[in-house]
């Protein structure tokens, strides 16, 4: 019982470093795309969303990741890249939208269809900040974190 308690503590101790280390690592990939340039306010802010989406998704990934612990090493690095990916661009979203109706709560339409719209719209705006234009180092990223997660990620070994 002392063993398996002591054990989830150190998993969840590193699972917390590393989505530490892929939120600073996804804030730092893009404040080197933006560092040739003058940033606004508004690429600032963009870049804080995607360093904490990035540290909550590869949180969420690792913990949901135990859902495919028993299968073989492909598919739990598929496993793993799709639900990054997934919950990277949901919670960069989200957070565009909590950034809005905290900052301009008066400017915002609060009724569910607008809340619904909302979201949409900061999902799909966020989604296409990441992919344009391309950046190969945010997919070798994404690749690294499916393939962190599907190595030493929560695994159950397969008994005979």
């Amino acid at each position: 019982m002392e063993q398996v308690t002591f054990d989830k503590a150190v998993g969840f101790i590193l699972a917390a470093l590393f989505a530490l280390v892929i939120g600073v690592s996804m804030w730092a990939l893009l404040v080197g795309d933006y560092m040739h340039g003058v940033m606004n306010e508004q690429a600032q802010r963009s870049l804080r969303i995607v360093g904490f989406a990035g540290a909550l998704a590869a949180l969420a990934t690792w913990w949901v990741q135990g859902f495919a612990a028993h299968r073989g090493p492909v598919v739990r690095f598929l496993f793993a890249l799709f639900i990054f990916v997934v919950a990277f661009s949901s919670i960069g979203g989200m957070l565009r939208v909590i950034y809005s109706y905290v900052t301009y709560p008066s400017q915002q339409d609060w009724s569910l269809s607008g809340l619904y719209w909302a979201s949409q719209s900061d999902l799909i705006s966020f989604v296409i900040f990441m992919l344009v234009p391309p950046r190969p180092a945010y997919a070798a990223l994404i690749l690294a974190t499916a393939a962190y997660i599907a190595v030493f990620g929560p695994r159950i070994p397969k008994t005979a």
